[in-house]
């Protein structure tokens, strides 16, 4: 069995407790990228990782939820199956609950995405068709205590969905195979199905979700090179308003959880400079705390206190051996360090007290698999847990709040 890689839009959601970003096999990096591999402010020396280095990780510092993920094994014959251990596998492997099985409703033959949780974590979004050729979709909805799934809408195909930051609401994107695409909303138990793209302007279509910002989807258009406003898409009743114009219509606009700050990669074709920026939801005070020369920059994420942001750096990919280095950074700029080293990083996760950093690395020489960073003493371990083999790769990797 071969996983099927699609290049999709990105839909991270932000502004939540837990965002979620599109998982590697989705969104590779883009190999059209000048890849010059040279960074252009002194960067502390990478954390050297190979398999056969893991450390073991324990801390005091407690975990709570579980961490979602599939596995897929490496023989054909098998089928890909989704499972489940507990956090306190992360700060004591030795005696944390062995590995779970989730039963679902369907089988596994088409591109997967990583689980979108409520912020209470009672409930998972994803979208999946049951049927043999892939269309329609369905966008299903996970009980993660009494283990059921319930279908909310169909459409042809539905894009990776993601929650509201109170839990109210669950958005996605459609598209209809035709080139033809739209938004919409629905509340967890099914009501009030509804497009919200229609107050948006014609001209910029197709539009890509960034998050959610508030009560509002941030949404902006997809057609590169061109001038486009950020508009703030409300939930209740679609009603969209600009909220600052920008030349970065290729940018995604990630929002803090805290709601204060947008994170973005901004890419000067002339120089091949990457500049990773913090600035305000108005857009004012754009700050940049990185700068990178050629590769690739992604994925992007906020921790849970909105205090720190972590990225996968990829260079060498016109080499066509890519290399991905994985950096946390403040807020404020500074303190820009060097915590993982590998080869293609696909899904980043902090924990939800930000001790931790969940890196998916999608080609390791053991296969992909899920690896832990220690963030207070840089220490690397794989995921381990009773039941859970290196014989499968592990990927979309979701934590369950």
């Amino acid at each position: 069995m071969k996983r099927i890689a699609v290049l999709t839009l990105v839909l991270v959601s932000a502004c939540a407790s837990s965002p979620t970003p599109a998982s590697y096999f989705d969104a590779p990096p883009d190999a059209s990228t000048p890849a010059l591999e040279t960074t252009l402010q002194a960067i502390p020396s990478p954390v050297e990782f190979t398999p056969s280095g893991i450390e073991s990780i324990s801390g005091s510092a407690q975990e709570a939820g579980e961490l979602y993920f599939f596995l897929q094994p490496r023989q054909s014959g098998g089928t890909i199956e989704l499972v489940k251990v507990s956090a306190s596998c992360i700060t004591d492997p030795v005696n944390c609950p062995s590995l779970e099985k989730i039963p679902v409703p369907f089988v596994f033959n088409f591109t997967i995405n990583a689980l979108a949780w409520s912020p209470d974590g009672r409930h998972a979004a994803f979208s999946y068709s049951t049927n043999p050729n892939g269309t329609p979709t369905q966008l299903w909805l996970f009980d993660a205590e009494t283990k059921n799934w319930k279908a909310l809408a169909e459409f042809p195909y539905i894009d990776p969905p993601f929650w509201s930051p109170d839990g109210s609401w669950i958005a996605f994107r459609t598209q209809n195979g035709a080139g033809g695409e739209d938004v919409f909303v629905v509340h967890p138990d099914g009501s009030e199905l509804k497009s919200v793209s229609t107050d948006l302007p014609a001209d910029g279509r197709p539009y890509i979700m960034d998050g959610w910002y508030t009560e509002n989807i941030i949404m902006r258009s997809a057609l590169p090179g061109a001038n486009g406003n950020i508009y703030l898409v409300r939930a209740a009743n679609g009603q969209a308003r600009p909220m600052f114009e920008t030349l970065l219509t290729k940018a995604q606009f990630i929002a803090s959880p805290d709601a204060g700050f947008f994170a973005y990669d901004e890419y000067d074709y002339n120089s091949q400079n990457h500049f990773v920026k913090v600035m305000e939801p108005d857009g004012a005070n754009a700050e940049t705390i990185a700068r990178f020369t050629g590769g690739s920059i992604y994925p992007m994420i906020w921790s849970p206190d909105s205090s720190q942001i972590a990225f996968n750096y990829y260079g060498n990919l016109a080499g066509g051996n890519p290399t991905a280095e994985v950096f946390i950074v403040k807020r404020t700029g500074g303190d820009l360090r060097s915590v993982y080293k590998g080869n293609t990083v696909g899904r980043l996760l902090f924990s939800p007290n930000t001790k931790y950093l969940v890196i998916e690395e999608t080609t390791s020489t053991t296969g992909g698999h899920l690896f832990l960073v220690d963030l207070a003493t840089s220490a690397i371990g794989i995921l381990q847990a009773p039941g859970l083999s290196t014989e499968y790769d592990w990927y979309a990797p979701s934590w369950r709040p």
